[in-house]
């Protein structure tokens, strides 16, 4: 068909396995492309993930989403992700830059020294993220947010039927001035240092049936 106000061909996803395609989570995400879904096969993968640039052309949709999930046929808790120990600076285990239409599912992060997801904001801002079914705990420390951080903008953001426990500081947290419109939906909050959620001035954020 033809793509209106689009320099591009139809979407033909292609499914990519780790460690069956790439050996890396972060390979697969580099050589995926708009509809891509990348499945991750059961295992403790020690990295950090960044995705930049994803979708980020004009005319991005929901038809572009990129999926990176634990592989369907694994039980909760068998996919880790583990991003990098240490103090808190750059150590993420999943950052977001300049991305769009990006979805993270069914991964269990954990033991990370900073936050375990990242959106950064202003310049690098992104654009319907959403962050489903996914386990988040026992990431950054005393001295800074372990759990998700938003910055400013990241309009579309949706944080649903998460288990986020247990992380340094709060466990899900946006910063900045302003920024959204924001859905936190059907998660499970529960024991962080600081706050279970934390709004920074004018953010636009919607809570509904979280416990």
């Amino acid at each position: 068909g033809l793509w209106q106000g689009a320099t591009r061909s139809p979407v033909s996803a292609a499914t990519i396995s780790v460690p069956g395609d790439h050996a890396t989570i972060q390979a697969a995400i580099n050589a995926a492309g708009a509809g891509d879904v990348v499945q991750v096969q059961a295992g403790s993968y020690p990295e950090q993930l960044s995705i930049t640039g994803k979708n980020n052309f004009a005319g991005a949709s929901e038809v572009d989403r990129i999926i990176i999930e634990a592989d369907p046929a694994t039980n909760p808790g068998q996919v880790i992700l583990t991003g990098a120990p240490g103090a808190c600076t750059g150590n993420y285990a999943v950052r977001f830059q300049q991305s769009k239409f990006i979805t993270i599912r069914g991964l269990t992060i954990t033991g990370t020294g900073g936050q375990a997801i990242s959106l950064m904001g202003g310049n690098n801002e992104n654009q319907d993220i959403h962050i489903e079914l996914n386990r988040i705990f026992g990431n950054g420390s005393s001295s800074c947010d372990g759990g998700i951080t938003v910055n400013r903008g990241n309009p579309g953001t949706l944080i649903v039927n998460n288990l986020i426990y247990s992380n340094g500081r709060n466990n899900i947290s946006f910063i900045d001035a302003d920024g959204g419109p924001h859905y936190i939906i059907n998660n499970t909050i529960t024991g962080a240092q600081w706050n279970g959620v934390d709004v920074a001035r004018t953010h636009i954020v919607t809570l509904a049936n979280n416990i």
